[in-house]
């Protein structure tokens, strides 16, 4: 694991540890943060493992915000169709595995791990074969059942070292010699 990955999957570690730090709570669960989990874990199973677009109509506000949006699609929920299409072109057998989800008032948080194979065109580059595996974290704020604004963080770079788009570095190790 070269030096970038290792900072990379730390600053993962640090943000899901401060969200969790954040939001743990010993109370019960409203019936609202009900709800918003079980919409979350819903987008999760239909669009992500699923590749069921049409249903982000259902799970999205109108006025939806998505605050990592990719440069070339749309704003809104618009832009999540979009994006969720092209991924699922470029990885047809893309699952999401979630390994925890909590809610806390009006938002839910989400850390997964995304696995799929390179099969389709992605970002200008040809299908590889080969396969992904990252880590991610979303924050979902929902109104009225419905989710309306997006933050997240995902380990793009190891899933353009793990595709080959991005060399990865060679760890230098120092054995008292002085050679870096």
């Amino acid at each position: 694991m070269t030096f970038k990955t290792k900072v990379t999957t730390s600053l993962l570690a640090v943000f899901a540890a401060s969200a969790l730090l954040a939001f743990a709570r010993p109370t019960e669960d409203s019936a609202a943060e009900k709800k918003n989990l079980a919409m979350n874990k819903k987008f999760y199973q239909e669009v992500f493992n699923k590749g069921n677009v049409a249903i982000i109509d259902e799970l999205l506000a109108d006025h939806f915000v998505e605050h990592e949006e990719m440069p070339g699609l749309a704003k809104g929920k618009e832009g999540v169709k979009q994006f969720f299409s092209m991924f699922r072109n470029a990885f047809p057998d893309l699952q999401a595995n979630v390994e925890m989800m909590f809610a806390k008032d009006d938002k839910v948080v989400t850390y997964f791990v995304m696995t799929g194979t390179h099969k389709g065109e992605f970002m200008g580059m040809a299908a590889t074969g080969k396969s992904i595996s990252i880590k991610g974290i979303d924050i979902i704020r929902f109104e009225n059942g419905k989710a309306v604004e997006h933050w997240g963080l995902t380990d793009s770079a190891a899933m353009m070292q793990q595709l080959g788009m991005m060399e990865m570095e060679e760890e230098h190790e120092d054995h008292g010699n002085g050679n870096h």
